[in-house]
């Protein structure tokens, strides 16, 4: 009979408490690894009580860093204050979120599993940021070498980690993103007229709003009046970008809630998604899971989610791929259209449901020795 499996679970928050693609992962992980036999502590710095429907979660309040000061030594002493914790639980599995687990991983060894999620660091743009990416990657590259198993969530992220674990004893894990089906199938109808594209995102610079907004104006410029660009997300290009872009076709959205999300998916006739790094971003997920034909660049792990048989995998910072995607959309015959939206449900339906990624995580720690 297989022992029990006791997990602890460490992270720097829970969505909706904290915000962003960690804390959104964090919570739906552990919902769906409940649903199995095992015993699950999670480490968060949330007061409330947030899985209370479970019974085999139970929650530590960790004090949350401060954060007006330097982020990395508070990460660091948040990291401490779960040790505190994690040293008197020999027989648990650790799963750490980012940073969580960092103080004295060596004396945890044989049960530890990084999660560093989208390596933003090893990704990064520009010189300023290069530069401040440089005590991220040492910091990451120090844990990732004192860890037993490291998270890839698949694709390039995978060559990264390759290229920074020295340590031989040290494992990668490739577990991709998840995503929970829409309650009803979107039954994708391409229209005859108008052709809807949408984008959600943060209006930053490394998401490539500007990239697709520039191309936008371009076709409209060639005549392709008929498309429509829906946009979402806020950010600090947001305000700027709106004033500069002013075409009728051009929809800025700004913040949209869950349910208003879900109509923008099913209302549209692809998702793009330009963006300049990524890890496995939530949103094509979310998309294809909508059904929905995908533009996206070839970075972080979109290569797993996205092919020919389900949309377009463009370069990076590259205008002329990003327009000649959209125009070969176009071109497709309604049925080729309906065959990619087929193709983007179904992938997320074998592959990248909650379910099926937990039963992944559930078999690595298995495999972690306590």
């Amino acid at each position: 009979m297989d022992k029990k499996i006791k997990l602890a679970f460490c992270t720097d928050g829970i969505f909706p408490y904290s915000v962003g693609g960690m804390q959104r992962h964090s919570r739906l992980l552990v919902e769906a690894l409940a649903t199995y036999n095992i015993d699950i502590i999670v480490f968060h710095p949330h007061q409330e009580r947030l899985f209370e429907k479970f019974d085999n979660i139970r929650e530590i309040y960790i004090q949350d860093i401060d954060k007006n000061k330097n982020y990395l030594q508070e990460n660091y002493k948040y990291s401490k204050r779960i040790y505190e914790h994690l040293k008197n639980m020999p027989e648990h599995v650790v799963y750490s979120q980012g940073m969580s687990v960092w103080h004295k991983i060596k004396n945890l060894k044989n049960k530890i599993i990084i999660n560093p999620h989208g390596l933003e660091s090893y990704q990064a743009i520009g010189i300023k940021d290069r530069i401040i990416a440089v005590p991220f990657k040492i910091i990451f590259n120090r844990i990732f070498n004192r860890a037993d198993f490291v998270v890839s969530l698949g694709g390039i992220l995978t060559d990264i980690l390759k290229k920074n674990i020295t340590n031989y004893n040290t494992e990668i894990a490739v577990l991709p993103n998840g995503v929970n089906l829409p309650e009803n199938k979107n039954i994708y109808s391409p229209k005859n007229s108008d052709l809807n594209l949408f984008f959600i995102s943060r209006f930053a610079a490394n998401k490539g709003i500007d990239i697709l907004l520039e191309v936008a104006e371009s076709l409209n410029s060639d005549g392709y009046t008929d498309i429509k660009y829906k946009l979402a997300g806020k950010g600090p290009l947001f305000e700027t970008l709106k004033s500069k872009y002013k075409a009728d076709n051009i929809d800025f959205l700004g913040f949209v809630s869950d349910e208003e999300l879900s109509e923008l998916y099913d209302e549209s006739d692809a998702f793009v998604l330009p963006t300049l790094f990524e890890g496995m971003p939530t949103v094509v997920l979310e998309a294809m899971s909508h059904s929905l034909p995908i533009i996206v660049t070839n970075v972080g792990a979109t290569a797993e989610l996205v092919d020919l048989n389900n949309g377009f995998l463009i370069q990076k910072n590259s205008k002329s791929e990003l327009k000649k995607a959209i125009l070969n959309f176009i071109e497709l015959t309604t049925e080729k259209k309906i065959k990619l939206s087929e193709n983007s449900y179904n992938k997320i339906k074998d592959q990248f449901t909650w379910s099926t990624i937990a039963k992944k995580h559930i078999e690595l720690f298995k495999n972690v020795e306590v």
